[in-house]
């Protein structure tokens, strides 16, 4: 993994020494690295709703400072910039209720300041002077009050992005599957998500059609003109109506497609992605693009899920696959075997009853010999 030491708090205090180990570090734990990297996601995520909502962070700044009381620090300008901007401001702090916690921090910050201020400068008139008389004092001597309060809470202002990421984690669904077990559940669009053990998966309370899996799953969207976004530590998949089994396991994700197309890509890169089509399977490793799409046998290549998923494949190859899975002998007349078959059965459901449906659909019967089953023409 080439880290974004970017993410990491004051990544500038790294010593060349110490990026080459930390480096080193993220090779031998993958856990540690897929941590950076859900980082790295939602610092760009939280920051692209922040610049969305406030655009000029001096707004927030201002906003701030008149609500503590300390409008008298604004220029005239400044108030009526505050003033022009206020509707979409509070809009802001209505969609991103964080920003409300951000601007109690800045007065907070500022009360700190008038603390310290009157503790180191004691002798000096701590009452706040106009506006116009700052902007004409000198500008070698020691930087004002409210300059200072600025300097200072331009950092206040970064404690969004920690009041948000809580924020955004309060507001998340975390879904998870002990080892053995399947669970299976519909999300908001109608897309049904069957997760294998162990498996997590995360999706926002206000559903996005966007979901974080760790471990296995497989899943059949519903259509929609949104896309449909799967991602893993590895691995970023798009869709808008399909079905498809994702494993995301030991460093590398599968995804197998059942039906629909899929775009593939690995998770940070940059180049064209990979487009599946039925019956192919694509894997991407860590940090690396995905290989090139490969043809499976579906039922084989997605046994995983607990279920046996025919995907058009003719009856003579499901009975040889549900011979070969259940341990008993299966046959088919030779008219028969050419028919292709679509369809999803349980694992754990009885033989004997997904030969009953195999056979209801092609307008056959099922036999029960000594040794097995036969599925008999009815023509």
């Amino acid at each position: 993994m080439a880290a974004d030491f970017d993410a990491l708090p004051f990544p500038e205090e790294l010593s060349p020494e110490e990026r080459e180990a930390l480096q080193a570090l993220l090779q031998r734990e993958p856990a540690l690295a897929r941590a950076l990297r859900h980082w790295e996601a939602l610092q760009a995520y939280l920051r692209e709703r922040v610049e969305a909502a406030v655009p000029d962070r001096r707004l927030l700044v201002f906003y701030a400072l008149v609500r503590s009381g300390r409008e008298a620090l604004l220029t005239p300008e400044e108030r009526a910039e505050l003033e022009a901007a206020r509707p979409a401001l509070e809009q802001a702090l209505q969609a991103l209720p964080g920003l409300e916690t951000v601007a109690e921090d800045i007065a907070a910050a500022c009360a700190d300041f008038e603390e310290a201020w009157a503790a180191h400068f004691p002798s000096e008139q701590r009452r706040m002077r106009p506006a116009a008389e700052r902007r004409s004092r000198p500008l070698h001597r020691r930087p004002t009050y409210r300059w200072m309060v600025r300097l200072a809470l331009s950092g206040v202002v970064l404690a969004l992005v920690g009041i948000l990421w809580w924020q955004q984690t309060g507001q998340r669904v975390e879904w998870a599957v002990a080892d053995g077990v399947v669970e299976v559940r519909t999300l908001a669009d109608g897309s049904t998500v069957r997760l294998v053990g162990p498996a997590v998966l995360r999706y926002a309370v206000r559903f996005d059609r966007r979901v974080q899996l760790e471990g296995q799953a497989f899943l059949e969207v519903q259509p929609d003109t949104r896309p449909f976004v799967v991602e893993t530590p590895e691995a970023v998949v798009t869709v808008l109506g399909t079905r498809f089994g994702v494993r995301s396991v030991d460093g590398q994700t599968e995804v197998v497609l059942v039906e629909g197309r899929v775009a593939l890509n690995g998770r940070g890169r940059t180049e064209a992605p990979v487009v599946l089509t039925p019956g192919q399977r694509s894997l991407v490793a860590a940090g690396q693009a995905p290989e090139p799409p490969a043809s499976v046998r579906v039922p084989e290549a997605l046994r995983w899920t607990g279920l046996h998923i025919f995907d058009g494949m003719p009856l003579g190859e499901i009975v040889r696959y549900l011979s070969d899975f259940y341990g008993v002998s299966i046959t088919v007349d030779a008219s028969l075997a050419d028919e292709p078959i679509v369809g999803t059965f349980a694992q754990d459901q009885p033989l004997s009853e997904i030969l009953q449906a195999l056979a209801a659909t092609l307008g056959a019967r099922v036999e029960q010999l000594p040794d097995g089953y036969r599925l008999v023409s009815l023509d």
